[in-house]
């Protein structure tokens, strides 16, 4: 057995930890995790150097003997520049326009049992504010047309080098791809009340401006895990880059709600010949699924099924990627 310490001051970043944070066994490594008060017990540990330890956000800096800096804020974009250099940086989301990003991968550590529901709805949980809309909303109403009719384009590297590379270097660029992919939120949601209104729940303040049936946010746990469990759980991929198994999504599975997914780069990976049951591309992909979804529970129920059994190896999976970093 190999004991690894994780540190995780940010009471925010342990909840995006999901099941990970939790004490687990990863095949031979036992993970200990010290949050809150207890982070400073895991630093006194940490400090003997006896043992590997994790770094949650490089708090404290862990140098590549002694472990590694697990940054839960996306790609290599978000790491301070201060930073970015350390040879033991891992994120946990991949960039459409390099391939600078040393990803370690969560996966779902489903511990709940399945659950279903006859009069499932359909849940949505996520803010709605552009980041630079200065800058993004000009482009976005150029290309909205193009973008609604193939979703997938927004995470299409190509489309960034032929349409902005001449203009804008990789962070300016992650500007203008970050606020499209919150626009998309809004031109789907509109969409799903259109079609789905009595059956679809959002939640988030931000949505309260846009939409008289939006609830507020919900800040407990418990509460989210509630709502997700059993119900038809939509996620429009992050906004930072694009792997199918991010915070959100990692939630929304060990939460065992049905994830359908905004198809991402590694979704046929992750999901395998049940790619096209968990994930979509444009509008009407989505409204087809969601039908079928809502009329068809024996579909539902067995493809529900399927979701947990997809990830029973995700331990298996993380002792992998644990022996080849540490």
């Amino acid at each position: 057995m190999k004991l690894v310490i994780l540190l995780c001051k940010s009471s925010y970043r342990k909840r995006n930890l999901n099941n990970f944070c939790k004490i687990n066994f990863f095949g031979k490594y036992l993970i200990l995790s010290f949050s809150f008060i207890f982070y400073y017990f895991g630093l006194i540990f940490s400090k003997l150097k006896i043992f590997k330890t994790i770094s949650i956000d490089s708090i404290p800096h862990i140098d590549k003997r002694n472990g590694f800096n697990f940054w839960l804020t996306g790609t290599i974009h978000k790491i301070p520049k201060k930073f970015r250099d350390r040879n033991n940086n891992y994120v946990n989301m991949r960039s459409v326009f390099h391939s600078n990003d040393n990803v370690f991968q969560l996966y779902p550590i489903i511990k709940k049992e399945t659950k279903f529901i006859k009069n499932k709805k359909i849940i949505y949980i996520s803010s709605y504010k552009l980041k630079k809309p200065e800058i993004s909303s000009k482009y976005w109403e150029i290309y909205k047309e193009k973008i609604s009719k193939n979703f997938r384009l927004i995470d299409d590297k190509y489309f960034w080098l032929n349409e902005f590379n001449s203009k804008y270097d990789d962070q300016e660029k992650f500007v203008i791809y970050r606020d499209f992919k919150i626009s998309l939120r809004m031109l789907i949601v509109k969409n799903i009340f259109y079609n789905f209104k009595n059956n679809f729940q959002l939640y988030g303040n931000d949505w309260k401006d846009y939409f008289k049936e939006a609830h507020a946010n919900v800040e407990k746990k418990k509460i989210i895990q509630n709502l997700y469990r059993g119900n038809i759980c939509l996620d429009f991929g992050s906004i930072s880059g694009s792997l199918s198994l991010y915070p959100r999504s990692i939630e929304i599975i060990e939460s065992g709600g049905y994830l359908l997914q905004l198809r991402q780069s590694d979704s046929n990976k992750i999901f395998g010949k049940h790619e096209d049951y968990f994930t979509f591309t444009d509008l009407n992909d989505l409204t087809k699924k969601l039908k079928i979804l809502k009329d068809d529970f024996g579909f539902y129920k067995s493809q529900l099924k399927s979701l947990k059994e997809i990830f029973q190896n995700s331990k298996n999976n993380i002792e992998k990627q644990l022996d080849s970093i540490l």
